[in-house]
């Protein structure tokens, strides 16, 4: 009789845990899909009355677009927080004259993602920075530093990391080749960055403090502009490899790299979304321009989210999502879930 009774206790337990699991499981689906609704996408773009690039804000639809820069000279290249509360970029505007081109004469500005509170981070004389990048944590940035000649021939390039105010900047390639374009890895652990130090460009990974740099590429083409994965397995990156720059997926150890645009024109400046499911890209396959598209992971249906073929939209940054707990009362399998910040 006891025997009984307690086959069919462990009987209903297994019920419980397998209908709870089933629900969290349709659940954390769904959450997913809103969730991401409910991200940003950052960008650059010159759709504006004087055609100057400014930072911009979509929805993941490219629905809701709204302006956050208006400065005379260029903001570009914006990076989210981890927090999504703060926005890094490049800016032109503290500069006394306009860089030559070809030579990217910027600074890294900090703003609220509202766009208030704008700050020079770095205040730079003789040197040009570009493409920052947050440590996962929000108390650090990385970003490349390039010594200019004169003010404006390129000698050489390198990774330097700062806290999150501008202060204590530090080298952490510290080499004579060009280093560049870092992404910091979801974990904290590595970065990702672009460099020529073997005689063509090739995506490294180093420790964050800067030690153990290991080229992961290794072919002879030009491989640049790394991005990680929301889960730290995969590297997005750019490569010319088939003939064009296209969009390439491979394993966090350079493994398996996968061409995912295959598509004759030039496809750039990948960006994860924070679930892994997408990725963001701008293309210049519709227009001379560029614009922002977004598509499945694997490349599968990509969609032209700014169809504005009069000016340049380019740059995307996907933002973090929102918080979501999940838990159980432990005895009787119930589901609740909050995004955090709200009652």
């Amino acid at each position: 009789m006891k025997l009984a009774w307690l086959k069919r206790r462990i009987h209903t337990c297994y019920l419980h845990k397998g209908l709870f699991t089933l629900v969290v499981s349709l659940f954390l689906t769904s959450t997913s899909l809103a969730q991401l609704a409910n991200t940003r996408i950052a960008f650059m773009s010159t759709r504006n009355v004087d055609w100057d690039a400014e930072i911009y804000l979509m929805d993941p639809n490219g629905e809701q677009i709204r302006r956050l820069t208006e400065q005379p000279k260029s903001d570009f290249e914006p990076a989210w927080s981890p927090d999504g509360k703060r926005i890094t970029f490049v800016s032109y505007r503290d500069l006394k004259q306009i860089p030559e081109r070809g030579v990217i004469r910027g600074e890294i500005y900090v703003m609220n993602a509202d766009s208030t509170n704008p700050t020079n981070l770095t205040r730079s004389v003789e040197r040009a920075e570009s493409v920052s990048t947050w440590s996962p944590d929000g108390r650090q940035i990385a970003f490349t530093s390039a010594e200019l000649f004169n003010g404006h021939t390129l000698v050489n390039s390198d990774i330097f990391a700062m806290d999150v105010d501008g202060g204590d900047p530090i080298n952490l390639t510290n080499h004579d080749a060009l280093d560049q374009t870092p992404d910091w890895s979801p974990n904290g652990n590595w970065i990702a960055f672009s460099s020529n130090r073997d005689g063509n460009w090739e995506i490294y990974v180093m420790n964050a403090d800067g030690t153990n740099p290991i080229n992961i590429t290794n072919h002879p083409a030009k491989d640049g502009r790394p991005d990680w994965s929301p889960d730290d397995q995969q590297v997005a990156f750019t490569s010319d490899r088939d003939g064009n720059v296209e969009i390439y997926v491979m394993n966090a150890d350079g493994t398996n790299p996968i061409n995912i645009t295959n598509h004759p024109a030039e496809d750039n400046h990948a960006s994860w979304s924070p679930d892994g499911t997408r990725i963001a890209f701008d293309s210049n396959r519709d227009d001379p321009l560029g614009e922002i598209y977004v598509m499945n992971a694997d490349g599968t249906n990509p969609s032209n989210l700014t169809q504005d073929p009069d000016n340049f939209d380019l740059y995307p940054s996907w933002g973090p999502a929102p918080t979501l707990s999940v838990a159980s009362n432990g005895r009787l399998a119930t589901l609740w879930g909050k995004v955090k910040g709200t009652r």
